[in-house]
């Protein structure tokens, strides 16, 4: 257009807005139907702590277009946010969904949690191959976004098998190549389990060699520490230690006491946390909202009886000499776990309470005894419920790789899990996983996990304020990623949002019946997209692999 033709269209333009023919948008507004989502009058929660204010929110390709009074715009799609909280759609930083997201990859366990990023491969178990495992994502998408912790303990068992021995040089090597891979496709740290599996053959220096390969690309370390109950703080320390010796931020996963016999001690392990932080160590924790946790019963075995596999624990139990071994050393276990200060072993009621703190959630052979505890599977037997009866019991379980749920943690209020939650660097996480909806007796975490602590913990107990809550939910877990561009309500910021009524949302699902999925939260965003729109999933999948923000996304 010519200069004088572009003069004489300006002010025509002029005179007709002076005339009211046209709506001229107020200076520095967007223009109408500018936002392809448009969220009106919501309370909106940034994620960084501070309190809410009532605003409309404007999305505009997969981003944060416009946060204010936007009466003057419109959206493709409007939501009348009216009574309800827009906040960032919650990142839970420790989850196992690489297990089966790629079958069930809505996840709608998680989105209606109000979930919209979920960190995968945690406790050393992930896919070793993270460039071919995100490629799979892409193909096809997901509800959330996905990142992903490479597996200390499947890329030492690719290595060097599931034996209990140290890795010779060239082993070392292998694995290293294997971490440094794994950051290259876009993993964002390294996790371990200490406690179990094969990463419990390795040493603390093993894994600060290891752990020195996340350093260049900006990965943090998370460990599921060797020991959480009597022995805890000689676990944070030696978690401590690899995080000096590897120069890299250290991750308390699940943060919790335990043991039964030793309830309280979470006092003297923030205690240390908090001292590590003074002096200027980079160490963060998150815990899941529930007084029990769940894993193979395997790790109420000793470990090296589990080298070589399930097949060689079979063989060595098989044996009479090992199998009174074994099971005497699973008897000091269940004291320790199971039985609190002043309970003993020789008497029966106390017997019968300690031993339906272990309950089983998933057995393939068994399926009869999922959902029931260990004492109630000895009295359907008629087997007196003592402790030697429940170390065998143990040992057949374990054989069958079963699944179990340990109610073993203080959820009493003023206990280990209110003073857990309370500390300000604890993230809530699930520690959950997606599978087929009415599969097995899993724990309830998996699909209660977020509006547990905004119903259970914020609105009914007032233990956290909701702001406090949701940035431990959103912007809290964003800064142990390095992200600056999610978990917080921000122009420019992704359109990663959840919108909740503050009245109603709960956690429904409970450990007999945990199928449940969670009410209250209304719509989840991802990218930009509705994920749920008025309480319904869409089956949109815009889900991708998100990684560290120091390179180039995956």
């Amino acid at each position: 257009m010519c200069l004088p033709i572009r003069r004489h269209c300006l002010a025509v333009f002029s005179i007709l807005a002076v005339l009211g023919c046209i709506t001229v948008p107020a200076r520095g507004a967007p223009p109408e139907a500018a936002f392809d989502i448009l969220l009106r009058g919501g309370l909106v929660i940034d994620g960084t702590g501070k309190p809410g204010a009532r605003a409309d929110v404007g999305i505009r390709e997969g981003r944060i277009a416009a946060i204010g009074a936007l009466e003057a715009s419109q959206g493709t799609i409007e939501i009348d946010a009216d009574g309800l909280v827009v906040c960032p759609g919650f990142i839970d930083l420790h989850s196992h969904a690489d297990r089966g997201i790629l079958q069930y990859r809505s996840a709608e366990n998680y989105i209606r949690q109000g979930v919209a990023t979920l960190v995968c491969g945690n406790c050393g178990m992930s896919p070793t191959n993270v460039a071919e495992f995100f490629g799979k994502l892409r193909d096809g998408g997901t509800g959330p976004n996905i990142a992903l912790l490479i597996g200390h303990g499947s890329v030492r068992e690719k290595i060097v098998g599931s034996r209990n021995v140290a890795p010779d040089e060239a082993q070392m090597t292998a694995m290293k190549r294997e971490i440094r891979k794994a950051m290259e496709d876009g993993a964002v740290g390294m996790s371990t389990s200490l406690r179990y599996g094969t990463g419990a053959f390795a040493s603390a220096e093993e894994i600060a060699e290891l752990a020195k390969e996340l350093a260049p690309y900006g990965g943090f370390y998370a460990t599921h520490m060797r020991e959480e109950g009597s022995q805890i703080l000689e676990a944070i320390e030696e978690a401590l230690e690899i995080g000096r010796l590897s120069g890299t931020p250290v991750h308390i996963s699940h943060h919790k006491i335990a043991s039964a016999s030793v309830f309280g001690l979470t006092r003297l392990t923030l205690e240390r946390i908090e001292k590590a932080r003074a002096a200027g160590v980079d160490v963060t924790l998150d815990q899941y909202p529930y007084g029990a946790g769940s894993s193979r019963l395997a790790v109420y075995v000793p470990q090296d009886s589990l080298s070589g596999g399930i097949e060689a624990f079979r063989e060595r139990i098989a044996d009479p000499e090992q199998h009174r071994k074994i099971a005497g050393q699973i008897e000091v276990l269940l004291l320790d776990k199971l039985y609190e200060p002043g309970q003993s072993p020789r008497n029966e009621a106390d017997n019968i309470r300690a031993l339906a703190r272990l309950q089983i959630a998933r057995a393939k052979q068994t399926p009869q005894f999922e959902g029931k505890n260990l004492t109630e599977v000895l009295q359907a037997r008629g087997e007196a419920v003592t402790l030697p009866n429940g170390a065998e019991l143990l040992i057949e379980l374990v054989s069958q790789e079963v699944v179990g749920i340990n109610h073993t943690l203080d959820a009493q209020p003023g206990g280990d899990v209110d003073r857990v939650m309370q500390y300000p660097l604890t993230s809530h996480a699930s520690d959950g996983a997606v599978f087929k909806f009415g599969e097995g007796n899993p724990h309830p975490r998996s699909y209660g996990c977020f509006p547990r602590v905004l119903g259970h913990y914020v609105r009914e107990r007032q233990l956290l304020s909701l702001e406090a809550a949701i940035r431990k939910m959103t912007w809290q877990p964003a800064q142990r990623l390095g992200w600056t561009d999610r978990g917080i309500v921000r122009e420019g910021a992704w359109a990663d949002l959840a919108v909740f009524d503050p009245k109603t949302i709960s956690d429904k699902a409970t450990f007999q019946k945990p199928h449940q999925y969670s009410v209250g939260v209304e719509h989840v965003i991802v990218g930009g997209e509705l994920v749920l729109h008025k309480g319904q999933m869409t089956g949109s999948l815009p889900g991708r692999p998100v990684g560290l923000p120091a390179k180039k996304s995956p």
